[in-house]
């Protein structure tokens, strides 16, 4: 029997990150679709193939022949049909940042945990294997006394009308951007505390931020979120220690051109990612979950942390953590 899967929203994101790795996996399917405009929803099913588009995101939500529910929507909204969902007894797969902040994603962490539900952020990097190589290499100690370590996630988006652009429903580099650069920071080196943080800001939405990090054992870390002003996109994670370097291009996309290359006095050693797509891996992950009880990576509590670095890092630059909205 599939695991049947309900989309709120006709977002740009879902064909890559759902309906495509949902196309070739055995036992799940995205059965429907719902969408602010109704006729967007009935278009949008009729060019992917979901067999019903419905009148709102509560009858996807409410749908007793829907078991989980894919949340693309704003950042400040996932909160709201996350909890609807837990609540309606479905399982959740929602895109990152998982909350407006860290107060409301504990709060939904606390809900999860006691629901027997698979909550799961969408944090498809994290599933992986490039992220399980970086692990390996960076605890194996061939790089020596960690020193330094500095995660950059830099694309413009020039359309200030993007809900990116929009500080009410979540927008700006670092929630949009800077999440990715401060899970993999997390994921490799643990908790930090953020020390400081410059922000650019236009009209209240961070369009460029970089922040300081500390961790455990000396090593400093670093962000960087650019979402204006440059020419190009970059996806760079850089460690240094004083045994050699490591350098991964593309970390959170690493099927798309994703490179790892180690230096040390051995040599230089250069391993290419794995083409199948994250979000393959991140799919199967969240089917594996609800239907078999295997692990969940990227669940809520995991999403807390990352959201407590957030916010952190908004303080230290002189803004406020995003607040959550209801539709």
């Amino acid at each position: 029997m599939n695991l049947s899967v309900g989309v709120l929203g006709a977002a740009r994101i879902v064909p890559s990150a759902l309906l495509e790795p949902a196309a070739d996996l055995d036992g799940i399917e995205v059965t429907a679709v719902a969408a602010r405009d109704p006729e967007r929803a009935v278009a949008f099913a009729r060019e992917h193939g979901i067999p019903r588009a419905l009148r709102s995101y509560d009858e996807i939500v409410d749908d007793p022949a829907v078991d989980a529910v894919y949340v693309p929507t704003p950042a400040a909204l996932h909160g709201h049909w996350t909890r609807r969902a837990i609540e309606a007894g479905k399982h959740v797969l929602c895109e990152k940042p998982f909350t407006a902040n860290a107060e409301e994603a504990a709060e939904i962490a606390e809900l999860a945990g006691s629901s027997g539900l698979v909550v799961m952020e969408a944090f498809h990097s994290r599933y992986h294997p490039m992220w399980t190589r970086m692990t390996e290499l960076v605890d194996s100690g061939v790089l020596g006394q960690l020193h330094t370590a500095r995660a950059e996630f830099t694309v413009p988006h020039a359309d200030t009308s993007d809900i990116r652009w929009q500080p009410d429903l979540g927008g700006g580099a670092l929630m949009d951007l800077g999440c990715y650069p401060v899970r993999l920071l997390r994921h490799l080196f643990g908790e930090p505390e953020v020390t400081g943080a410059q922000i650019r800001a236009v009209d209240g939405v961070d369009a460029a931020t970089t922040a300081q990090l500390a961790f455990a054992g000396g090593l400093s870390g670093e962000v960087v979120a650019i979402m204006e002003g440059v020419d190009g996109h970059a996806a760079e994670l850089h460690v240094s220690g004083s045994a050699g370097t490591l350098h991964v291009r593309m970390p959170y996309h690493p099927y798309l051109y994703g490179e790892l290359t180690l230096t040390t006095e051995s040599g230089v050693v250069v391993e290419q990612g794995d083409p199948r797509t994250t979000y393959s891996f991140q799919l199967e992950a969240f089917r594996d979950a609800v239907t078999e009880g295997a692990a969940n990576l990227t669940d809520a509590g995991e999403a807390t942390a990352t959201m407590r670095v957030i916010d952190a890092i908004y303080r230290a630059g002189g803004l406020r953590p995003r607040t959550p909205v209801a539709p």
